[in-house]
């Protein structure tokens, strides 16, 4: 349709949102791990904030880490489909919230309205089941490495609270 021009334009586009994803990827992490630490559900020292650059620093070096070993245990490929795997169980659990939310509670002021709801929440739910049993079925290996990464988590979650209740008391 547009020849050459177009095909630079959406290269270009694709760039920047592949950018935009992976600045997300990269920032957001850290700022997690500060987050559980200033909760205590993560070692306290991952909230020290850098004095200069206003960063939480010791977060980013335990980020740097895991994405060396992240970056050294297999391919890109297989990487992403365990993360794919892995993100689209929370994302789909997370849209089955807002109905479990409007259901158990219904009084709750909502200044955040979920466009379409209740169609487009569902269709999402659907459209993150699907992907995360194409996925099973076509690279069982990878889905079932980032099912396995998932669920070591909640071994670590289970002792934080334990111990941030204990801590609280």
């Amino acid at each position: 349709f547009l020849g050459g021009a177009g095909a630079i334009f959406v290269t270009v586009l694709i760039l920047f949102t592949t950018f935009g994803a992976t600045n997300t990827t990269i920032l957001m992490p850290p700022r997690l791990y500060y987050a559980m630490a200033k909760e205590g559900l993560f070692f306290r020292w991952a909230s020290y904030i850098h004095p200069v650059y206003n960063t939480p620093s010791k977060a980013l070096v335990i980020q740097c880490i895991w994405a060396s070993v992240l970056v050294l245990s297999g391919s890109f490929d297989q990487l992403t489909d365990m993360l794919v795997f892995a993100s689209f169980i929370f994302y789909g659990a997370t849209a089955l919230g807002v109905f479990i939310l409007r259901v158990r509670e219904p009084q709750v002021h909502r200044p955040y309205k979920a466009w379409g709801y209740p169609i487009v929440p569902a269709l999402f739910i659907i459209f993150c089941v699907a992907l995360v049993i194409i996925t099973f079925l076509g690279k069982p290996r990878e889905a079932m490495i980032g099912m396995t990464l998932m669920l070591t988590g909640v071994p670590f979650y289970w002792f934080w609270t334990r111990r941030s209740n204990t801590a609280s008391r």
